[in-house]
């Protein structure tokens, strides 16, 4: 990613203003990636729908089919468990100067996780959506695969040098989406093949920009899934965090006392979606911020750090290059939750005025604030991960994310258990208790490096 960083520098050299908010335009479109630009995406076609169509329409049981099948893809089969072993197999690749291998490496992980995944999912959507139409099906399934390889391959399309492409074809597939639903959105069918038709374009671009990149003598291959290459405790870090990121939706959906069904066995909650939802959308400045001073900053200072390492450098210079990483993380974290905090100040303030204006009931403000809260430790959690994931402490990570999902789950019945005015706060707490345990994991990391990097390799 520093070639990203780099770039992302250059424009900031520009010293405009308009140059600082290309930056952090970018950077949130590449940090934020196919989930929040999809989720507005759907959340427009479900306003214009309504407006075209009036309260009958179908495009609420779309907006719920859609999110299932984004939590699907991203997290609960086959993306949440290859996204972070491909990540490290392909700058293993780069790092040995193999980069022939990385286009069939990614070619054989897009094959794979069609391969495995159409036999999982063809069945639980028959049995989610029992006695819906086979054309219904069809685009469901066809929705999945498709998005699957949007996630895989952003994987690698967000490193790209031409991130401005990849930039470009967010918005021009989304907005392909957006405008073919006004003029024949009018069922759940339609709604669902156009939203699939937009993301296999974007899927094409995608892969476009991964091929031009790379060159290959051989289609696929399938080495990354080896057991000698293949990094479980990765697989399990990236399955347990998204389990983490969404089972308190599950929970409040197929609860009782918060869910009710939407279409087939699918269920959404009127509770919890909008308040999680705006939550979400908030974080976005704070990922932008995130993802430059990773992708910028830190990692210029652990390349130097490790190449001087490397090749002999003295003492003090290597010193110097850790003491940078530690004010990054500090700086980090800190610019982080100010932003934050102004952003979520601001939310606060002019909330209660959108619920008015969407009709959403004023007693939901509560557990809006306690869930945007909780959104903002999700970002720095999620910050620190990725620092840790770059000085290789792969154990601690994944048992982060495990203490995450589990806490998650415990906390969140517990919540629901206790009755409303408690709603919304098993997701915070924790994230609370595991970003404090993480903050206290990388100082630690952060003080031992030096001796962890010579004296235990």
């Amino acid at each position: 990613m520093a070639g990203i960083g780099f770039e992302l520098k250059k424009i900031l050299k520009e010293d405009r203003l308009l140059s600082l908010a290309k930056v952090y335009g970018y950077s949130a479109i590449l940090s934020s990636g196919p989930w929040v630009v999809s989720i507005v995406a759907i959340l427009l076609v479900g306003f214009i729908n309504l407006a075209n169509y009036g309260a009958d329409s179908d495009v609420y049981r779309f907006q719920v089919v859609i999110t299932y099948a984004i939590a699907l893809a991203s997290s609960l089969i086959i993306t949440g468990i290859v996204q972070l072993p491909l990540t490290r197999y392909i700058a293993d690749l780069i790092f040995n100067h193999r980069e022939d291998e990385i286009l069939p490496a990614y070619f054989g992980a897009l094959f794979l996780s069609w391969i495995i995944g159409l036999p999982l999912v063809i069945p639980f959507y028959l049995w989610m959506f029992d006695g819906q139409s086979i054309v219904f099906i069809v685009g469901v399934v066809a929705t999945f695969l498709v998005l699957c390889g949007v996630w895989i391959s952003s994987i690698l399309a967000t490193s790209l040098k031409y991130y401005n492409g990849v930039v470009w074809s967010y918005f021009i597939a989304y907005a392909l989406i957006v405008f073919v639903s006004i003029y024949v959105g009018d069922t759940i069918e339609k709604l669902i093949y156009i939203f699939f038709i937009g993301n296999a374009f974007l899927l094409v671009i995608l892969m476009t920009l991964i091929i031009k990149s790379y060159d290959s003598t051989i289609f696929f291959k399938v080495d990354f899934f080896l057991a000698k290459n293949f990094y479980w405790t990765l697989a399990i870090a990236g399955l347990t965090y998204n389990l983490g990121a969404w089972v308190d939706k599950f929970i409040f959906w197929y609860n009782p006392a918060t869910g009710y069904a939407v279409i087939g066995k699918i269920h959404a909650s009127l509770v919890y979606d909008m308040p999680i939802f705006l939550a979400y959308l908030s974080i976005i400045p704070g990922m932008a911020i995130f993802f430059y001073r990773l992708e910028a900053d830190f990692s210029e200072k652990y390349d130097l750090y490790y190449n001087s390492v490397r090749n002999g450098g003295t003492l003090k210079a290597i010193q110097t290059y850790r003491n940078d990483m530690v004010y990054i993380i500090r700086h980090a974290i800190h610019e982080i939750i100010i932003i934050q905090s102004i952003v979520d100040i601001i939310l606060f303030l002019t909330v209660p005025y959108l619920f008015t204006y969407l009709h959403i009931p004023q007693l939901y403000l509560g557990l809006l604030y306690v869930l945007t809260i909780g959104a903002m430790l999700q970002l720095a959690f999620m910050s620190v991960l990725a620092i840790l994931y770059y000085l290789d402490r792969k154990v601690v990570a994944m048992w982060l994310c495990i203490a995450f999902f589990v806490l998650n789950t415990v906390l969140t019945l517990l919540s629901i258990d206790m009755g409303p005015a408690m709603f919304g706060y098993g997701y915070t707490v924790s994230l609370l208790l595991v970003f404090t345990a993480s903050v206290i994991i990388i100082r630690k990391e952060m003080d031992r490096l030096n001796y962890e990097t010579f004296m235990l390799q």
